[in-house]
């Protein structure tokens, strides 16, 4: 059996595709992968078992499909978890007997993990018996360590203000280290948190732009505490079930919210919520600017052992 995945394009995404991705492992328990999408999704995944890799090239895609399916032959089944057109085309130029496309109207209330996994139980007539995050990457072991994730990627208004991130990381600076995490375009947030920090004489490894995804997946699943915007890093700090207060304004937390138990939601009920834009429409970010810090700080102390 050899199955072709077009993969979702956001990390986060791709994290919560991973209960469905299992399932189909689980179904076809000696079947050969190939993942095909953006570089950080088939980054996750570059370690699951007989798998191999296809990072998408958006200007060439259609060449690069055809190309590769002269050099991996044939597909059994191809499954798309992405609903745009081009995906579609991919899947068509697989040429597979069974091809099976993502729906993302369908179920709008549910949340991601388990769209994508109706989506896998329904094409292939099949229950799975885990919907738990699952990554091809082991995990560590537990430190008192408190990670910080300032950025996300969509857009502004999913971030948290950066004096807000630092006043939380002084709150637990007595017992715990503190871990920075950003991608390069996110220096900015995590250099500023970082300079607070040492107005206050307390030190943090900012590992901004310093890691991989596989290093990052490592940090994180050592953590005792990560405190985070709706991002892929919140995703990845679910699958190791780390303990998570997730701060949402302008997206859909029954949505995209951490799927653990070891997590709580910082949130404020404005009429303005959730408003799904990059960029505040209203340019006063309320969701975000009034949710203060001691809300984060109170439900991080209710974790036990925090």
């Amino acid at each position: 059996m050899n199955i072709f995945i077009n993969l979702p394009t956001w990390l986060g995404d791709a994290v919560m595709s991973s209960v469905a991705i299992y399932a189909i492992k689980e179904k076809y328990p000696q079947a050969k992968f190939t993942f095909y999408g953006s570089f950080v999704s088939t980054e996750l995944f570059k370690r699951f078992e007989n798998a191999q890799i296809l990072v998408e090239n958006k200007k060439q895609r259609y060449r690069q499909i055809l190309q590769a399916r002269k050099n991996l032959g044939k597909f059994d089944l191809a499954f798309s978890f992405r609903s745009a057109f081009s995906s579609k085309i991919v899947l068509n130029l697989i040429k597979t007997k069974k091809r099976f496309y993502f729906d993302k109207n369908i179920l709008k209330e549910e949340h991601q993990v388990l769209k994508y996994l109706n989506f896998i139980e329904k094409a292939l007539n099949f229950k799975a018996t885990s919907n738990a995050l699952k990554l091809p990457i082991k995990a560590k072991s537990t430190q008192k360590i408190l990670g910080i994730n300032p950025g996300a990627h969509f857009g502004s208004a999913k971030r948290w203000e950066a004096s807000y991130f630092a006043r939380v990381a002084k709150e637990f600076s007595s017992t715990h280290q503190i871990l920075i995490f950003g991608v390069e375009s996110e220096r900015e947030i995590c250099d500023e948190i970082e300079h607070y920090l040492l107005k206050e004489g307390i030190k943090a490894k900012n590992l901004c732009g310093k890691t991989s995804i596989y290093t990052l997946c490592k940090n994180i699943s050592m953590l005792d505490l990560l405190i985070t915007n709706d991002s892929g890093p919140m995703h990845i700090g679910a699958a190791y079930g780390v303990k998570t207060v997730a701060v949402f304004g302008s997206t859909k937390f029954s949505q995209t919210s951490p799927w653990q138990e070891n997590a709580k939601i910082a949130h404020l009920d404005l009429a303005c919520m959730p408003c799904m834009q990059k960029v505040c429409p209203l340019k006063h970010h309320k969701c975000m600017k009034d949710l203060k810090p001691d809300v984060v700080i109170n439900l991080a102390r209710n974790f036990s052992g925090v």
